[in-house]
């Protein structure tokens, strides 16, 4: 209304109000970088080259000598300074949470821009994007899954493509690894989305001493590398609990190992949702008489819908596809799919590796579907429906 073009309104008014929701992702992708294990394990190790996580994995598993604990923990302190750090730097943004408020009473309404006259790149700029990074990766598991070494492209590779690698898995440990996997995805983003939203409210509406404090120890898993927990919860297990609470070998010692890691993610995302609901709608409820109680089931609940489903979703996706966890932790008993693509290549059996990958890739794609499915029916037309109904109540 006052004239300004487009990339004006996105610089001076979209950045500063998603500014908390863009802290938490930076923060977020910066700790998983420096804690990523699975690709720089499968790309660097027989090159020796290290990252963080491999090169902790190399302590913890040596070719020769024991494992170096002491090595580990020096360099898991490190990790704790740090998640320190960008635990205070976020939080320094929160204390101004009711000025990013943008979901309010006053006829709030989101909108969808139209892209004009640059869609025809945007879409371009997506397929290039999906050809490189999906399409070309899938296609290659796929030859090399089909054959019975790798080979370059030829009528001579050709003629010896066969599904012997798929029959040459055994059916009892895809079955194993499919069923375990399966509740792996369904309890660990329930629970993890409940202790997240709980931990959310609690910092951000509630007024209970010490809040700041119990941010920073839902934010710290996010900035240790998972392999360090996963060493951590099997000494546990081992060695603690293993009289008291028989965990070793059982999917709850992954399902809790899984969660702990997980919550970090679940506490920024709905951190990121909650800032930006303005308290008043919670007075207008209280004023109406209503308990703590309704002001999260009429008010707050609905608005968080789409974020609570995305959470979820996005937590089921991470579950599947974990390795860095389960590489220490499984057996022959909790053994997730992950782990038995692992084992593959570990062996050096690339075109059962891929095969498996390939496997795993296809029982991905019903819970894909439902994810779009969910994106599309919920989106910002059940947000502003939701909005709507938090400023009648």
């Amino acid at each position: 209304m006052s004239g300004a073009p487009p990339w004006a309104t996105v610089l001076r008014v979209t950045l500063p109000a998603i500014w908390p929701g863009l802290l938490a992702a930076a923060i977020y992708v910066c700790a998983v970088s420096i804690a990523a294990f699975d690709v720089p394990a499968i790309l660097g190790l027989t090159g020796r080259i290290y990252t963080f996580s491999t090169y902790v994995f190399r302590q913890l598993t040596p070719t020769e000598g024991p494992p170096e604990y002491g090595s580990v923990a020096t360099l898991s302190v490190i990790m704790v300074i740090l998640a320190i750090v960008l635990s205070f730097g976020y939080r320094a943004v929160q204390r101004r949470a009711p000025s990013y408020a943008v979901v309010t009473g006053k006829a709030y309404q989101p909108r969808i821009m139209s892209l004009r006259r640059v869609r025809p790149l945007a879409i371009a700029f997506v397929a290039a994007f999906f050809v490189v990074s999906q399409g070309m990766p899938i296609l290659m598991l796929a030859w090399a899954s089909a054959l019975p070494f790798l080979q370059v492209p030829s009528a001579q590779a050709l003629a010896q493509v066969s599904l012997a690698n798929y029959s040459g898995i055994p059916t009892d440990l895809v079955v194993r690894g499919i069923v375990n996997t399966g509740i792996l995805m369904l309890v660990v983003p329930t629970v993890t989305i409940v202790l997240g939203s709980a931990i959310s409210w609690v910092v951000l509406r509630s007024r209970v001493r010490g809040r700041a404090l119990i941010d920073f120890f839902a934010f710290l898993p996010v900035t240790v590398p998972p392999i360090v927990f996963s060493v951590a919860a099997l000494l546990l297990a081992l060695f603690i609990l293993r009289g008291i609470v028989p965990l070793y070998g059982t999917l709850s010692l992954l399902a809790i190992v899984y969660v702990i890691a997980r919550l970090s993610y679940a506490t920024r995302m709905m951190n990121s949702a909650l800032i930006q609901i303005h308290p008043e709608l919670d007075e207008a409820a209280r004023m109406s008489g209503a308990a703590t109680s309704g002001v999260l089931r009429s008010v707050l609940a609905p608005l968080l819908t789409p974020a609570i489903l995305y959470a979820w979703m996005w937590i089921a996706l991470l579950t599947y596809r974990e390795l860095t966890l389960p590489v220490v932790l499984a057996t022959g008993a909790n053994l997730p799919f992950s782990v038995l693509v692992w084992s593959y290549v570990q062996s050096s059996s690339y075109g059962r590796a891929s095969a498996a990958a390939l496997m795993m890739l296809l029982l991905m794609i019903p819970v894909l579907f439902l994810y779009w499915l969910a994106a599309r029916r919920i989106g910002t037309g059940a947000l502003a429906g939701a909005a709507a109904a938090a400023r009648q109540t």
